[in-house]
């Protein structure tokens, strides 16, 4: 079946004619035979664009008549190199086929009928011959392609002309190529590699879009696709190498952008076909373009930024084009050969002005290094106008000591007259140390770590006079030589000042023997080392008898002339064995360690010490005195953690030595009934200690009930547990309230029950709103504390809790023996509306003639009268007499230890106020807490 569109007439003023819009077209089966297609029905003169499916192919006629007189040649081409298979018919008015050629990126160069770039073929025609032209593409890219009809010989010209162009736009890529590449070998500059690099890619990139790499090269017709997106990722590869080469404080992060962006591109030509490998190059060249162009205009050289605007100036260039190209392209918009070739000449202009902004930047970084050589020299000349004008000695020298240069302050602080005596007498720095030990230390400490600050040394001046130096050395290894510059100046006064203040601070001033802070501190180091090492260390610990005789007597200045003379023979006891400290007024401690600490030599020392003291007599204004010693000599064991510990234990050695009968040595043991108490209690102390800086203390609540009224809201008593080493373990305190009284700890315990609770009712607002009081334990202790007074003051207003919510409860004894402490105290609080109880009335031997100097609200009935009630009647007397008591004063009584209903009902028949034990509720924690039934 013929062409069915209008033919073409070729008269003699024919040239050129671009077809697409002369030409039908037909999607057909991909390997369909000429024959199927020409009787095809479906034939349309619209060109979709859109990729082949894998099993089609393309198809395209038309006709063209020759109208000339003469006899013409002419010249059809398809004029895109990268078509994988474009199949070329010939056929005369009758269908027959006159000529056919099969060429295509994916056939032999060879099968084609010229040796060009593109794909034509040519057409003889005689005046008035008719031709039907088909042609077959088959690809997997965009069918975007040229479709020219040509005379031949204005074909010629024209190929000639874009020969010359091409030639032009390579020929300048291949000289920028060249030139950079040389001039790197010359400078050795990596952005000149680079760029070298690009321009090398950029050219290739270039010939094989034109088509002449293949025409050149053969061989790589099959691999055209692959070929063109590895040169393009190449040729961005390169470039972001250039921009990272010339821009300035680019992060790291945008340099792997551009990287992986490159290598991706690389991959796809592998992975893709050919549709998605245009999409992929177009998308990811152009982001990576962007981000160039980006990138050039963000980090550009503050004081030079003339090197950045030619860099983006260029890069937008580029951008523009390869965005414009990319964009026809892709929509099937057909740009001329010359069009296309102009295009990239503008291209090759951003090219060009990247190549300038190189060379801009080159200049830059000459003028920059010389200015640092400039700035370098004066530096120089500054540094040895320094070096001359120094007040600090300096100076070089090898590291085997031979002295290489110095300045006027070292040949001043050494002695010597000026720089050339110093270098001729002083043949080795050696000559510096009054220790020579110390210069071999120095050397070897600098070698291992390069450098030294601060060593402060004993020097030796010419004269031979000794004073103090601070040398800093620092090591460097030039020509092949290792040397040390030094700075040296004079501390002898402050050494000599420090020397003082350092004796001032580790001994005591009286004495000359050790402080107390020093001996601690050699105390613990020793222990570390006991513990360490496993070597012996022995404490003895010293209290005089009959001192306070010699000061009340005779005066502090007697005391202290005798602690001096008396001191100076204890050392000369210890001398040489361990060291002596005084730890108090009339204390001292004997430090023991290695072979002199073993329990015999340390007993044997003390015995010496103790004969030393029977032995000094004192004289004052005719007066004779005599002294006595107590010992306590402790042994180091594994038990013993710190050194308070082992001071504690060899305090209370030394008091057991009193309690026998002073004079004497009493050394300490695990089987002393006494000292295993004293143990006892300092494992409570710990765990006490534990226990505050931990949070290990629990609250717990007891309900109070009243006896003759109704219960509205709550009422009950804060008391206090503690959380043992296993979490289910809870320890009440009459087993640690012992140890914390003894040791003063109760305060901090008082603390820690206002704060927590105080906090707590804070958190629980509706609880403290239905809270009618609040009973709380304060310590005999705390009571005198002024410091605790000022924190229960400052909880109140901290957590805003109401004075009338809280009651203190203190005990009978100990209010007795601070009397004036607990009367200020209930006064301050009194006032402020808070109430207080007197706990365990009943058990001491004046309480109601106590009872009438204390202000109290309440008065808690002692648990032992009250839980025999029903069966002794002793205590129901004892009881009835307080109630009676109390309610005269006008005080409400609380009943301890109502372990019954019936107790309960007995007491409330007797008009006691409220009842408090397991018959009225057991004790629980306060974060369950159950109001009462």
């Amino acid at each position: 079946m013929p062409c069915q569109a209008k033919p073409l007439l070729l008269d003699s003023s024919f040239t050129h004619q671009e077809l697409r819009g002369q030409v039908e077209y037909l999607r057909a089966e991909k390997y369909a035979q000429l024959s199927d297609v020409q009787s095809a029905p479906d034939w349309h003169t619209d060109l979709d664009i859109s990729p082949l499916a894998p099993n089609q192919s393309l198809w395209g006629r038309f006709s063209v008549v020759q109208q000339a007189g003469s006899h013409s040649r002419f010249a059809f081409v398809i004029a895109n190199p990268t078509l994988d298979e474009v199949d070329l018919y010939l056929l005369d008015d009758r269908g027959r086929i006159r000529r056919s050629l099969m060429m295509g990126a994916m056939r032999p160069f060879n099968a084609r009928e010229l040796n060009h770039r593109h794909f034509l073929i040519r057409l003889e025609m005689t005046p008035g011959e008719q031709l039907d032209i088909y042609f077959r593409v088959a690809d997997k890219g965009p069918l975007v392609f040229p479709i020219d009809l040509w005379r031949d010989e204005i074909l010629i010209a024209e190929e000639q002309l874009n020969l010359a162009k091409i030639g032009m736009i390579g020929g300048a890529l291949a000289i920028l190529a060249f030139y950079y590449l040389i001039t790197y070998v010359l400078l050795r500059s990596p952005v000149r590699f680079w760029f070298s690099m690009a321009s090398f890619s950029f050219l290739l990139l270039f010939l094989n879009v034109e088509g002449l790499l293949v025409q050149i090269v053969p061989a790589l017709s099959s691999y055209i696709s692959i070929l063109t997106l590895s040169l393009v990722a190449l040729a961005l590869f390169n470039a972001a190498k250039v921009s990272h080469l010339m821009l300035r404080g680019v992060p790291l992060y945008w340099r792997y952008v551009s990287y992986s962006a490159s290598y991706l591109l690389l991959l796809s030509a592998f992975v893709l076909d050919d549709y998605w490998q245009i999409v992929t190059a177009i998308g990811l060249a152009g982001a990576t373009l962007v981000v160039q162009l980006g990138l050039s205009w963000r980090y550009s050289d503050r004081k030079d930024g003339r090197p950045n605007r030619l860099y983006a100036i260029g890069w937008s260039t580029i951008s523009l084009i390869a965005l414009l190209q990319s964009a026809c392209y892709v929509s099937g918009i057909l740009l001329g050969s010359t069009f296309s070739l102009y295009m990239t000449l503008l291209m090759l202009l951003g090219i060009l002005l990247i190549a300038l902004a190189v060379e801009t930047h080159q200049q830059a970084q000459v003028l920059s290094r010389y200015e640092r050589q400039s700035n370098t020299i004066s530096d120089l000349r500054r540094f040895y106008e320094l070096f001359r004008n120094s007040a600090e000695g300096l100076y070089t020298s090898t590291l085997s000591g031979k002295l290489i240069t110095t300045n006027p302050a070292m040949c001043k602080l050494f002695g010597y007259d000026n720089e050339q005596q110093m270098l001729k007498e002083c043949s080795n720095t050696s000559q510096f140390y009054a220790n020579q030990t110390d210069r071999l230390t120095l050397v070897e400490e600098l070698v291992k770590q390069g450098v030294v600050m601060g060593r402060e040394i004993r020097g030796v001046r010419r004269d031979g006079s000794p004073f103090w130096f601070s040398i800093s050395v620092q090591l460097r290894h030039e020509h092949h030589e290792d040397y040390l510059f030094g700075t040296i100046f004079d501390i002898t006064e402050r050494k000599e000042s420090s020397m003082s203040l350092e004796y001032m601070a580790t001994h005591d001033p009286l004495t000359g023997v050790y402080n107390r802070r020093e001996f601690e501190q050699r105390l613990r180091s020793g222990l570390n080392q006991a513990r360490d090492a496993e070597q012996e260390l022995t404490l003895l610990y010293m209290d005089l008898d009959q001192f306070k005789v010699v000061n009340d007597t005779c005066g502090h200045k007697a005391g202290d002339i005798l602690i001096k003379q008396l001191s100076q023979q204890l050392n000369q006891v210890v001398e040489g064995r361990g060291i002596l400290a005084r730890l108090g007024g009339d204390e001292f401690g004997v430090l023991l360690e290695s072979e002199q600490a073993s329990e015999e030599n340390a007993y044997l020392l003390a015995n010496k010490l103790l004969n030393v003291v029977q032995q000094f007599r004192f004289v004052w204004d005719n007066r004779i005195f005599t002294l006595g010693i107590s010992i306590g000599l402790v042994p180091y064991h594994k038990a013993i953690h710190s050194p308070e510990q082992l001071l504690s234990m060899a305090d209370s050695a030394c008091y057991m030595a009193k309690e026998q009968g002073r004079n004497q040595v009493h050394i300490y043991s695990k089987q002393d009934d006494k000292i295993q108490r004293y143990e006892t209690e300092l494992h409570w102390v710990s765990l006490i200690n534990k226990a505050l800086q931990e949070d290990r203390f629990v609250l717990y609540y007891q309900h109070y009930h009243p006896l003759n009224k109704m219960s509205h809201g709550h009422h009950y008593e804060i008391l206090l547990r503690m959380q043992g080493d296993d979490e289910t373990q809870i320890v009440t305190p009459d087993v640690f309230l012992t140890a914390a009284e003894h040791y003063n700890l109760t305060a901090q315990i008082d603390r820690w029950v206002v704060e927590h609770y105080f906090r707590w009712l804070a958190d629980n607002p509706q609880h403290k709103d239905n809270l009618v009081r609040a009973n709380i334990n304060l310590s005999g202790h705390s009571l005198g504390d002024k410091e605790l007074r000022l924190f229960v003051l400052n909880a109140f207003e901290k957590y805003g809790i109401p004075y009338n919510k809280i009651c203190f409860e203190i005990t009978e004894s100990m209010a007795i023996i601070k009397m004036d402490e607990t009367l200020q105290f209930i006064k301050t609080f009194h006032q402020l509306g808070c109430t207080f109880a007197l706990d365990d009335f009943g058990s001491g031997f004046s309480s109601y003639g106590y009872l009438k100097s204390l202000p109290v609200n309440y008065v808690k009935i002692d648990g032992g009268f009250v839980k025999d009630l029903l069966v002794d009647p002793v205590d129901m007397a004892m009881v009835s007499s307080i109630k009676d008591v109390a309610k005269a004063m006008g005080m409400k009584t609380v009943a301890e230890f109502v372990e019954s209903k019936e107790i309960m009902v007995e007491l409330g028949k007797m008009g006691v106020d409220y009842a408090q034990g397991y018959g009225v509720a057991r004790p629980a924690p306060l974060h369950d807490f159950t109001p009462l039934a």
